[in-house]
This record gives structure tokens, C-alpha cells and sequence, in this order.
């Protein structure tokens, strides 16, 4: 392999995962300095279940912590300014994230307000500086993941919020917290993690680092997501569906390459959509593009996808085509699974036609917004290529 000659990669990320991950929480936040955090979560999209495992792996700590439990899709800086107001009355010195999406998202804002000093969150934009660490932020991921989690940026009520800094200091991934409790939500996020990797993996700006993290991302997807899409309740392969999510949440956050993740966020904005689902509904789409596309290496992913023997065995310049026909397969075993519950058309995903205009405006003022709008009207009503 020849490396880069000038590559940057960053990942302040700490990832422990596996058995009992949770109990080591306590010494983990003593080591960042922190005896008193505040869980930020959502009891309607986790569940009481969840949150008291969490709570539990304290144990005998001696750490005392808050809990606010009504983070829902509608989060916006006014629930940050009255997070951030309790915080500093309870003197709280960290933040923990139980859940995915917006949970996490709201997670980040609320650091950036505590550790900014803001005087009212409600001012804070896309354009505030981020020029240092914030305080502790710690993020125990569920089934709802989106693979962001990890990442810089922060989705809050169509702002977005993008600084290195914004990525947790520590993710805590155990098996008692993976499971789905259907296909559908595991599915989405492991289409969203496969979409965000797959580009991070083939971007022109190679990038060894950054390689090695889609590289497992996209193995751990493809050995593991139907078989905890036919079984929901399967610890080992959901453990690794959510490891496979943070590992793309650190690929994507070093690649400029996005165009499946712009896809899937307009989509969770606008729709309440989870990106996973039209991510993989693009799938094909923007993949067959790119192949037509110089500087792009369709090849590298047949490697992660088929592991070293197929790889090896497939010639050189076929390499990307038996790429794109073993993500085809993939997706279309995971229809089988699935059936409506992966829709390959937005008409199937309920899009209604006169949101249409809308979505198509809000896509056009991006800087690849010709190319977004060609992309949405081809998966209007008719199946993807494979």
C-alpha cells in the first residue's frame, strides 16, 4: 500500500465496546476529570430499560448524576437554553448521551452551550467558533444510531453545527443497549453507517487512516446486517452494527465526500425519514455515478465487501463492477427481508408529491444541488439500478 504523501486524519473519539462496557463509565469519566454528569435521552425513543442500565452501571461509584429524559425530534436551542440553565444551577461537569440522532445532536449543543459560557444558548448559530475542548461529552449509542454520533457535526432544527470538537470524548457501545426492537430500526442504521463509509472509502483524497476505519465499517455491515434485520434480538451482530456506525462516524467526519449523507439528512429534516432508509434507497444510484466519475476508486470497496480471496480472484479492471453487483444483491436480500419496511421509492416511503417542491429547493441551494435534484427525481417512483 502506498500512503498518501501529505494526509490529515483526526479522531478524538475513545470507543470501549463489548460485555459490561457500561461499568467501566465511572472511572472513565474520573479520568476526564468528571463526578457529576447529566444524562441527556429520550424515554419514548429508548425506553425505561435502557436508561436504568445505564443508571445501574454507576453502582457503588459514588457518583451522584441528572437525568432529563424528554429529548424528542423537535429539540430545538430554546430546550438547550433550559438544559444548559439546569446544568450550571446543578453544577453538572459532564454530559452522557443515551440514544442516537437527535438525542445525540442535542447532547453536543448543550456542551457547546456549557462549555462556550454562552449567556443564551438561543444565539448560537452555524457560525459560532469552536477554537478549543469543550467539557466531557460521552456517548452511549442504541439501535436508533445514525452513525453521526461520532462525528463533528451536530443536527439541531436544520442548523448544523461542524467543529472536531464537537466529536465525544468516549463511546460506550454494550451489547445490553444494541439490540432493535425491529429490522426496520436496525436496518436504517446500519445503511446509514454503510453509505457514510462506503464514501468516506472511495474519496478521491486517499487517506490510510481513514481507510482503515470504513474498511471495518463496511465488513461489519455487510457480515452483520441481515442477520440482525431477520433476528432484532441478536446481541453479537447488533454489537457490531453499532461499532460499525461509530467507525463511520470517524471515516466521514475526515472526507468531504457526502453526497449520500446530504441525501438522507434533507430527508430526516424535512420527512422525519431515518437517513438510513434513503441512503440506502440512493445506494446504487449515486454509487454508479461516481464510477463514471475520474479520481474515484469504485475497486477498494469490493475488498471489505468480499474479504481477501474473492478479492483477490476478481481482475483489476473488474473489480468496481463486481462491487456494485454485490451491493446490489446485498440491498435487494435486504428488501427480502424487509419488504415495505424498505422502500425503494420515496413514493413508497410516503413522501407526498407536494412536499416535492420543497425538499427540491432546500437540496438546490446546496453546492452539489443540481446533482441532489437529479438523484431525488430518479428515486421518485421508479427502482434503483443494480
Amino acid at each position: 500500500m502506498e500512503p498518501a504523501s501529505v494526509f490529515a486524519f483526526t479522531c478524538p473519539v475513545k470507543t470501549n465496546s463489548g460485555n459490561k462496557a457500561l461499568e467501566h463509565l465511572p472511572v472513565e469519566l474520573a479520568n476526564l476529570n468528571a463526578v457529576k454528569p447529566i444524562i441527556i435521552t429520550s424515554v419514548e425513543a429508548v425506553g425505561r430499560k435502557a436508561i436504568q442500565t445505564l443508571t445501574n452501571a454507576f453502582g457503588d461509584s459514588g457518583m451522584t448524576m441528572g437525568l432529563f429524559d424528554g429529548v424528542t425530534g423537535t429539540a430545538d436551542l430554546t430546550l438547550i437554553e433550559n438544559l444548559k440553565i439546569i446544568y450550571i444551577e446543578k453544577q453538572y461537569d459532564a454530559v452522557i448521551a443515551l440514544g442516537g440522532g437527535t438525542v445525540v445532536d442535542a447532547a453536543k449543543v448543550l456542551n457547546l452551550a456549557v462549555s462556550l459560557k454562552a449567556a443564551d444558548a438561543r444565539q448560537l448559530s452555524e457560525e459560532t467558533p469552536i477554537r478549543k475542548h469543550l467539557s466531557p461529552l460521552v456517548v452511549v449509542p442504541t439501535a436508533a444510531a445514525t452513525g453521526l454520533e461520532t462525528s463533528k457535526l451536530a443536527h439541531l432544527n436544520r442548523m448544523v453545527f461542524s467543529s472536531e470538537y464537537l466529536a465525544p470524548n468516549l463511546v460506550v457501545i454494550d451489547p445490553r443497549l444494541t439490540g432493535a426492537k425491529d429490522g426496520k430500526t436496525i436496518a436504517a442504521t446500519g445503511l446509514a453507517a454503510l453509505g457514510r463509509a462506503l464514501e468516506a472509502h472511495i474519496s478521491a483524497d486517499k487517506n490510510p487512516f481513514r481507510d482503515a476505519y470504513s474498511f471495518a465499517a463496511i465488513s461489519f455491515i455487510k457480515e452483520n446486517l441481515l442477520a440482525v434485520v431477520n433476528n432484532p434480538g441478536d446481541k453479537k451482530a447488533s454489537l457490531a452494527i453499532l461499532n460499525a456506525a461509530a467507525m463511520s462516524g470517524c471515516a466521514f467526519s475526515n472526507t468531504d465526500t457526502a453526497i449520500l449523507h446530504k441525501l438522507g439528512q434533507v430527508f430526516h429534516d424535512m420527512q422525519h425519514i431515518p437517513p438510513g432508509i434513503i441512503m440506502g434507497m440512493c445506494l446504487s444510484h449515486v454509487l454508479g455515478d461516481y464510477l463514471k466519475r475520474e479520481g474515484y476508486d469504485l475497486s477498494a470497496i469490493l475488498h471489505p465487501l468480499t474479504g481477501d480471496d474473492e478479492f483477490a480472484q476478481t481482475p483489476a479492471a473488474k473489480r468496481s463492477e463486481a462491487a456494485l453487483f454485490v451491493l446490489g444483491r446485498f440491498l435487494a436480500d435486504l428488501h427480502g427481508a424487509l419488504g415495505k419496511d424498505m422502500p425503494r421509492t420515496l413514493k413508497e416511503a410516503g413522501v407526498p408529491n407536494y412536499m416535492m417542491e420543497d425538499i427540491l429547493e432546500v437540496l438546490g441551494t446546496d453546492r452539489d444541488g443540481p446533482y441532489l435534484c437529479t438523484v431525488v427525481k430518479r428515486i421518485w417512483d421508479d427502482k434503483p439500478m443494480t
